[in-house]
């Protein structure tokens, strides 16, 4: 039988105040900490996803991103998120080298998602 100290229970443990937004921004900030590779092509857009981490939302919640050419020209960019009624909506960020934006997420559990468009080798977060 292994002993356990109550130390490293109520370390493991929640703080007693902390609140739905509290977590939610802290698995956001965790997943969102970690730049992924990705290549966009031109004349069509492709979708980039962060298969990694689930994001869990909540009302009022919103999600970063972030992107960055390394390679090529500017990229059209379209960010996944979700509206009040929590349908899912792709919002446009417009057009550059880098860029970064915040949608709103809400009360849904899913992952992160670009489509974008052009000719570039980029970093995304």
């Amino acid at each position: 039988m292994t002993l356990v100290s109550a130390a490293a229970i109520s370390a493991a443990a929640a703080p007693a105040n902390a609140t739905q937004a509290d977590a939610s921004s802290e698995r956001a900030t965790r997943c969102s900490s970690s730049w992924k590779n990705a290549g966009a092509v031109p004349g069509r857009w492709s979708k980039v996803k962060n298969s990694d981490c689930s994001i869990i939302g909540h009302d009022g919640f919103k999600i970063g991103y972030q992107w960055a050419v390394e390679r090529g020209g500017s990229i059209c960019v379209k960010v996944k998120g979700f509206n009040a009624q929590h349908k899912l909506r792709w919002y446009d960020a417009g057009c550059s080298k880098k860029g970064s934006v915040k949608v709103p997420w809400g009360n849904v559990a899913d992952i992160k998602e670009m489509k974008v468009k052009g000719t570039a080798l980029f970093k995304w977060r």
